[in-house]
């Protein structure tokens, strides 16, 4: 008990400081206003004392001045008073939520880590156990081609993982995104043609709608469709549904799977930095993916929402982003 006290304490010396500093403001404010108080009443006492040697009516306007200034100081000390009561309150609480922040980031950090060691030694481990097989000639020759495409998608894996973890820095940071004019069939179809080099058994239909013109951060889009799609393919029950909609000057692309989903009112927790949720249908708001990829959206203006009509009926993602107008559509697709 006493180690984790002194381990705590150590972690928190400089707020412990800080409140004990806050703690001894209060009273010497008090006593102040006290001390104060009791000089300017005096004051008064003596002055009054004073007027008695003038005729009743020099004493009568001496007398009436005297209130007035009395009154005031009288004012102004409470109204200071109040108002250090006041800053000191506001600071007490200021500090009290700066060291629930540190520790929630803290948790997080140490979260943040554990996943980071977790996702990235899977992928590690299967190259380095291909690399061991093809060096010790363990593999046949008629397999190796196979086992190999299996190590590109390894490290492909990884690229995606450092992507992810990279786009999530810029969202702590609330780094600007980089924006671009690009046309959605352009944009989206690359980021299918580098899926399915990376999964060839993915099973994604996709329905298109006009091509747009959207402004965005083609990186940062790419991360985040790679992270709904992934969440799909873990959990979603084996097929996907990708599909566009052009709704009041919005674009919207929406990832539909059919596997758990989730109770409505998980919905926003799904978007929670390192948080699972507690139901068997919340696995979609594991780890940072769907967290970073709503950062990611909200930077370059657009939103990314969650949906599902409750357990056991799939759920659907869809991110949406400003539509230009029509005339910059046809400039670039003629330029």
């Amino acid at each position: 008990m006493h180690s984790r006290f002194t381990a705590w304490l150590r972690r928190n010396l400089d707020v412990v400081g800080f409140g004990v500093a806050l703690a001894s403001v209060g009273p010497l404010l008090a006593w102040w206003s006290v001390l104060v108080r009791r000089n300017i009443l005096r004051a008064d006492t003596l002055a009054r004392e004073q007027f008695d040697a003038l005729d009743p009516a020099a004493r009568a306007v001496e007398l009436q001045q005297l209130t007035a200034t009395t009154e005031r100081q009288l004012f102004m000390v409470t109204g200071e008073s109040t108002l250090a009561g006041v800053l000191v309150a506001a600071l007490t609480v200021v500090l009290f939520l700066i060291a629930r922040k540190r520790q929630d980031e803290n948790r997080r950090l140490k979260t943040m880590l554990q996943l980071t060691s977790h996702q990235l030694k899977t992928p590690i481990a299967g190259v380095r156990m291909l690399l061991q097989s093809l060096g010790a000639g363990s593999i046949p020759a008629e397999l190796q081609g196979k086992y190999l495409t299996q190590g590109i998608a390894e490290c492909d894996r990884l690229e995606h993982l450092v992507e992810s973890f990279l786009a999530f820095q810029r969202a702590v940071v609330r780094q600007a995104a980089r924006s671009e004019t690009v046309l959605t069939d352009a944009l989206v179809g690359d980021i299918l043609s580098h899926r399915r080099a990376t999964f060839p058994n993915e099973q994604v239909v996709y329905t298109p709608a006009a091509p747009c013109l959207v402004q965005c951060d083609r990186d940062a889009v790419h991360v985040v469709l790679e992270n709904l799609l992934d969440n799909a393919r873990k959990y979603g029950g084996g097929k996907t549904e990708l599909s566009e909609a052009l709704t009041g000057g919005r674009w919207a692309l929406t990832v539909r799977d059919f596997g758990q989903g989730f109770d409505a009112k998980e919905a926003e927790r799904l978007f929670e930095p390192f948080e699972r949720g507690g139901g068997k249908g919340t696995a979609h708001g594991s780890g940072l993916g769907l967290y970073i990829a709503r950062q990611l959206a909200r930077q370059m203006g657009g939103e990314l929402t969650a949906a599902s009509d409750g357990a056991g009926t799939g759920a659907r993602f869809t991110l949406t982003l400003k539509v230009l107008p029509a005339t910059s559509a046809r400039e670039v697709v003629h330029g």
